[in-house]
């Protein structure tokens, strides 16, 4: 049970972390960057807010949790969790810059098919892997760190 909760919450925030970071350095903070940077951009639509893009991610760290956590209790240690983890935390990493950009296909006045507005607005060759690889150390990271810190035993005042 241990090994699940350590993967679930080290996987949830680790894709928490990546996806914020991914939007914020694309399209710049809301009301500094391309987001709401203009009020012209979106004038009969309401602009994403910090608010909205936070609350968005952590929906999907809460969900993607889940998955994670099923992946900790089915495989405890070892290679093949680890291999499933890292293709689990990609798939979702990637399917989700798919959705977030076609969040903001209204604002460009496009017509784009479903992968366009990734392709065009999210997919960039260095940071879409460097955040993908920093996201998967960090998953590895915080998953070995909470098993360790859950088999230790407590210390003494």
């Amino acid at each position: 049970m241990r090994a699940a909760f350590a993967l679930a919450l080290a996987g949830a925030t680790s894709l928490l972390a990546v996806l914020l970071a991914h939007e914020i350095l694309t399209f710049g903070a809301p009301g500094h960057g391309l987001i709401n940077a203009d009020r012209s951009i979106c004038p009969d639509i309401a602009c994403p807010t910090t608010g909205m893009i936070v609350v968005a991610h952590i929906a999907k760290a809460i969900g993607a949790a889940f998955l994670f956590g099923i992946i900790g209790a089915v495989w405890i240690s070892g290679r093949t969790r680890i291999a499933v983890a890292t293709v689990a935390f990609s798939l979702q990493y990637l399917w989700s810059l798919v959705g977030m950009a076609s969040g903001y296909r209204i604002h460009f006045g496009t017509t784009w098919a479903w992968w366009e507005p990734f392709t065009e607005l999210l997919w960039h060759p260095a940071l879409t892997l460097a955040l993908m690889v920093a996201g998967l150390a960090l998953l590895f990271a915080l998953d070995r760190l909470l098993n360790r810190l859950a088999h230790e035993p407590p210390t003494a005042l």
